[in-house]
């Protein structure tokens, strides 16, 4: 037995008694087809759905399957429909036969065989279904030809007058039946297209090339339908008239440009549109002399939406901000014709608007599109900011073609970001270089990660009983050759907007391995924090960079402390939870960052504590003079204490600040005050080294 799949003309031969299988096998060979035998119905019919099959040879009576049950199985597989299956069988009383063909047999041979004449009868067989098979192949040609016809037909006069129409008997004025008799036109269509439709059958007749018509008709009650008429003269001048119900098509038509033309998430126009209404705006404004403003939106922030709490909470939050700015434009559409809201992609927006004082009027628009978003979205009881930055540029003033203009809109709605202002950035010709800077920036940056033209500073954390240094924070610092030295408030932004954040991150765990491994020669531990973003939590792999880089390094993975916003905390996603807990695994210290800015909860810290959760900066300020600050203080500092949770203070720089943190049993602090960011040598003159440890000191060093 064989059931393997074979190329070339098949026969499936099923017969539970070995000469029957041979002697049919035999036969099959002499016609040119390769047999494939089995011995039972379930392996011929796994067998038979595995290859393309000329014939099947079906015993009845087998172990296991049947014949019948075989036979009707295949009957059911649409590839099966045409092929030949004969029953080989003693059985010759009637209700054998009838079982049979209701099996969906072919034929059946009877038994004993005559062994001479099968060949031949095979033959016979298989020619008559090739034939049958390609009898139904023409009438399914034929059936979806008949499928395809137009609803309706008429041969009309030059008039419009029917001369014939299938399943209609002309009538003469008399009342008679006659074939040369007329009927109105107005059977066609309704009375509002009868004039359109008279001029397309006189200009038919006239010059005999084909017309076409499209209509609706609306019925009281009942849905829209939608038709089409075409026009074509025949010899003797008159006109055939063919009307096809396109309803379905049309509404397909429809739904295939709202799939291309409009955003299925907030239902505003989409990229294509935008540009394509563009392009006709600027070429209706310059025949009337008139400008068109071009508003390029961007909401600030939203990224971290997306990183936080996920996709689907950022399209919930895109839907809201569309539906403002809908509500925002809703107010000037009711006065101006020619406006267009658009969502551009992301969580940007383009607006544009034609008009004489298309200026005046953009700014207007753009002021109102801010307002509508400066508080923040509320979605699920959880607050969103995130504020626009707004750029406006003009035609013909900013660019002589729609293009051009668009791109100086983009151009200064980035320098609105970056000036973070709260108003509305007009494009001049001086942003066009700060943008190129920001570029030259940003391919600067992506150079110094692939050359290691970065480097680490490390600001002490120390111990507030005994103002011993207990770690470090690894903070990034980049100097370049043109520009020098780059505040991280300038590059990391960069990094955010060009998704290099995550090969920067790979780049600080491998330089704050390297640290680690030089300072244990030196016979210095010195735990070092390094800041992961929400960038690198879902879209990286931190934790097996700092097994990797670790292992590489020779340091154990628990000399790493790892530093998260406390946002994080909320999004309860399996990428964030997995990869927190990868990094337990491995032995590094959780803390959390800026406690107190972001959303966190006793909800979340109970779900996932943290190892340590630092006291912002904003807190400290005024920590020892504002009864505000002391009291948040005093309850984070409480907090941590009923969950067994150490607690660093950061931004300490005043000695007052710094008592009232030691008073209240604050275990660690870190701020100018005590130590200022430090390159590696120096924090290791300063602090590391035995006469500076033993020296328990804190000053405003470095």
């Amino acid at each position: 037995m064989n059931a393997n799949v074979r190329t070339g003309p098949v026969a499936i031969i099923a017969d539970d008694e070995d000469l029957g299988r041979l002697l049919l096998a035999e036969a099959a060979t002499t016609i040119g087809l390769i047999p494939l035998v089995f011995d039972n119905g379930t392996a011929a019919l796994e067998s038979a759905l595995a290859n393309e099959v000329s014939i099947v040879l079906l015993d009845v009576d087998m172990p296991g399957t049947d014949g019948h049950s075989v036979c009707e199985r295949l009957r059911a597989e649409p590839k099966f429909a045409m092929v030949p299956i004969v029953m080989v069988t003693g059985r010759e009383d009637p209700t054998a036969i009838r079982r049979a063909f209701e099996a969906g047999a072919t034929d059946f041979i009877s038994k004993p065989v005559n062994w001479t004449l099968l060949p031949y009868r095979l033959e016979y067989i298989i020619r008559n279904a090739s034939k049958a098979q390609a009898l139904a192949e023409r009438e399914s040609q034929v059936r979806t030809l008949v499928e395809a016809l137009p609803d309706r037909l008429w041969v009309v006069t030059a008039n419009g007058e029917i001369r014939w129409c299938p399943g209609i008997v002309p009538i003469d004025s008399a009342g008679m039946a006659s074939t040369s008799s007329q009927n109105p036109p107005h059977a066609m269509v309704p009375a509002q297209h009868l004039k359109r439709t008279l001029e397309a059958i006189r200009a038919t007749v006239a010059d005999g090339v084909p017309r076409k018509l499209e209509y609706r008709e609306t019925n009281a009650g009942d849905a829209d339908r939608s038709y089409e008429l075409r026009f074509g003269r025949r010899e003797g001048g008159d006109v055939v008239v063919i009307r096809r119900d396109t309803t379905e098509r049309t509404a397909a038509a429809e739904h295939i440009e709202r799939l291309a033309y409009y955003d299925p998430l907030t239902a505003l126009p989409n990229r294509q549109r935008c540009l394509e209404t563009a392009d006709r705006l600027v070429a209706d404004a310059a025949a009337a002399h008139e400008s068109v403003a071009f508003i390029y939106l961007d909401l600030n922030g939203f990224k971290r939406i997306n990183d936080t709490f996920g996709h689907p909470i950022g399209d919930a939050v895109l839907r809201i901000v569309a539906r403002q700015l809908d509500l925002a434009i809703a107010q000037f559409q009711r006065h101006h014709e020619h406006i267009l809201l658009a969502r551009f992609g992301g969580d940007e927006f383009v607006i544009l608007l034609r008009d004489a004082e298309a200026r005046s009027l953009a700014i207007d628009v753009a002021n109102a599109c801010y307002g509508s978003l400066k508080d923040p979205v509320t979605y699920e009881g959880i607050e969103f900011q995130s504020t626009p930055s707004v750029g406006l540029a003009l035609y013909p003033d900013d660019g002589a073609d729609a293009a051009t203009v668009l791109k100086h809109a983009d151009t200064a709605m980035y320098q609105a970001k970056a000036a973070a202002v709260n108003t509305v950035a007009v494009y001049s010709p001086a942003m066009s270089s700060r943008l190129r800077d920001w570029l030259d920036l940003e391919a600067r940056l992506r150079r110094a990660v692939r050359d290691d033209g970065l480097h680490l500073h490390f600001q002490p954390k120390f111990r507030l009983t005994d103002n011993r240094i207990v770690g470090v924070e690894a903070l990034l610092r980049w100097c370049d050759v043109e520009y020098g030295d780059i505040p991280p408030s300038r590059f990391i932004s960069i990094a955010e907007e060009g998704r290099l954040i995550i090969d920067i991150g790979g780049w600080v765990i491998r330089a704050a391995c390297r640290q680690i491994r030089a300072w244990l020669d030196q016979g210095m531990t010195v735990p070092v924090a390094i800041n992961i973003s929400a960038k690198e939590l879902r879209y990286g792999d931190p934790a097996r960079l700092v097994e990797l880089e670790a292992k590489a390094a020779g340091i154990s993975p628990a000399q790493i402390e790892i530093e998260i916003t406390e946002s994080l905390l909320v999004d309860d996603s399996t990428v964030v939870r997995t990869t927190l807990d990868r990094f337990r695994d491995l032995g590094c210290k959780i803390a959390l960052d800026d406690f107190g800015t972001g959303y966190s909860s006793l909800a979340y810290l109970t779900r996932f504590p943290p190892d340590r959760i630092k006291i912002d900066k904003v807190f400290v300020r005024n920590i020892d003079q504002s009864l505000g600050d002391a009291a948040i203080a005093n309850a984070i500092l409480s907090l941590a204490e009923n969950l067994n949770l150490l607690v660093t203070a950061e931004g300490i720089e005043r000695a007052g600040q710094l008592e009232w943190l030691r008073r209240r049993g604050c275990h660690e602090g870190q701020g100018y005050l005590l130590s200022r960011p430090l390159s590696a040598r120096v924090l290791e003159q300063q602090f590391l080294r035995p006469e500076s440890v033993a020296s328990p000191s804190i000053g405003a060093r470095g």
